[in-house]
């Protein structure tokens, strides 16, 4: 998640309406006369897709002028949630969960089931924002191959995540746009996903019990702060979406609000507080945005079938562009250019959420993922090309949405 939206009222002439955009690409709608249009049909007077030997210079041009501090502060704030749950004893609670689970699970399994519990309710960014260091020291201090509980980790944090309208950014994009209740949206969710996660589970069983010295003796006394902050955090976000609460707002109270659990610890927050991770994924932000408005005027042909749920015509195209200019954009393009059917929003949105599995730029929760494992001087090269795998394999359920 990078930001989630920003409301603008306006009036029509069906009467009073609210539209949602994302902050990477203001929410809009091309017409046939290449004006770009706002989500009700106003013009904005601004040509887009006119002459081609100008639209690289215009896709430029709004890049600058499209961006917005929102998402930069999000990314900010979602840091610090995480900070706030390490410098509370979170790793200490995930040890011990970890250590607890993995007895009788397995390690990566432990990873898997955590991930998965975490991340319907909670962003998925966050989760891994959480998680990750968790499991860098986990590895250090066990001697344990990172690339399996790092494949269990991003994948069921991106299967679990597009369950829910709550879930991650594309899923509350597309929630919004179809007008579906939330019970709809998971019952036309839950199928594909189920079967992506057996397929996934099956493919790290021989895994499952990564070589290393995994010898844990749990701790007899757990600080449960984390687990009341967690509650906290996903209550919070849980409930700014339907309340039209920005992203920024609900984030800005999760964090504060871990001060009441973690008095007289601002020090300790900022030691926690990872500053260089936080500035690559701004260069990550900032190439994404200028990557997806560019292609979106090559692309712009291509996307009236696939964003009307044609298989396995969509499950292709959204495979092929998540994997370019990642997830949350694909399924802007999609919303933005073509017409998605409010039955077809839950089926995008499972696409969207297994594509993510596939390669580092597939998802922001990927690159959040591998960008903390990598500072913390892991080897990430095995668990790319092992999530390249279990991604292409477990992605098969989306054709057939």
């Amino acid at each position: 998640m990078v930001s989630r939206f920003e409301r603008v009222n306006h009036r029509n002439a069906g009467g009073s309406r609210h539209h949602y955009g994302r902050t990477l690409t203001t929410f809009q709608k091309v017409s046939g006369k290449g004006q770009i249009l706002n989500g009700s049909g106003w013009r904005l007077g601004r040509p887009m897709f006119g002459d081609e030997s100008m639209l690289l210079s215009g896709a430029l041009g709004a890049v600058i002028s499209r961006f917005d501090p929102n998402v930069y502060i999000s990314l900010a704030l979602l840091f610090g949630v995480a900070a706030q749950f390490r410098s509370m004893g979170g790793y200490s609670l995930f040890r011990y969960v970890l250590s607890r689970l993995s007895m009788s699970l397995g390690v990566v399994y432990a990873v898997a089931l955590v991930s998965a519990v975490l991340s319907p309710f909670i962003l998925n960014d966050v989760v891994i924002l959480i998680l990750t260091p968790v499991l860098a020291r986990f590895c250090s201090e066990h001697s344990l191959d990172p690339a399996p509980l790092l494949v269990a980790e991003i994948t069921f944090t991106n299967i679990a995540s597009s369950l829910t309208p709550f879930g991650n950014p594309q899923n509350i994009l597309l929630w919004l746009e179809s007008g579906l209740a939330p019970s709809k949206f998971v019952q036309l969710t839950w199928m594909p996903l189920a079967a992506s996660s057996v397929i996934a589970l099956v493919m790290l069983y021989p895994v499952r019990r990564v070589p290393g010295s995994l010898v844990e003796s749990p701790t007899p006394r757990v600080d449960w702060r984390p687990v009341a902050y967690l509650t906290f955090v996903a209550l919070t976000i849980f409930v700014s979406t339907p309340l039209g609460i920005s992203d920024s707002i609900a984030l800005a109270v999760a964090f504060v609000g871990g001060f009441v659990f973690n008095a007289h610890r601002l020090v300790s927050v900022a030691v926690e507080f990872d500053l260089k991770s936080m500035l690559i994924l701004y260069v990550f932000v900032a190439a994404v945005t200028a990557g997806g408005l560019i292609l979106s005027g090559f692309l712009h042909p291509f996307v009236t079938k696939a964003a009307a749920g044609t298989q396995p015509y969509s499950a292709l195209f959204v495979l092929g562009v998540s994997n370019l200019i990642s997830n949350v954009p694909a399924t802007q393009l999609l919303l933005t250019v073509g017409t998605v059917p409010h039955l077809v929003a839950p089926k995008i949105a499972v696409e969207a959420g297994l594509a993510g599995n596939i390669d580092p730029v597939g998802s922001f929760a990927n690159l959040l993922a591998l960008s903390i494992a990598r500072s913390e001087k892991l080897r990430i090269k095995r668990a790319i090309l092992l999530q390249l795998i279990v991604g292409l394999v477990t992605y098969i359920p989306a054709v057939f949405v």
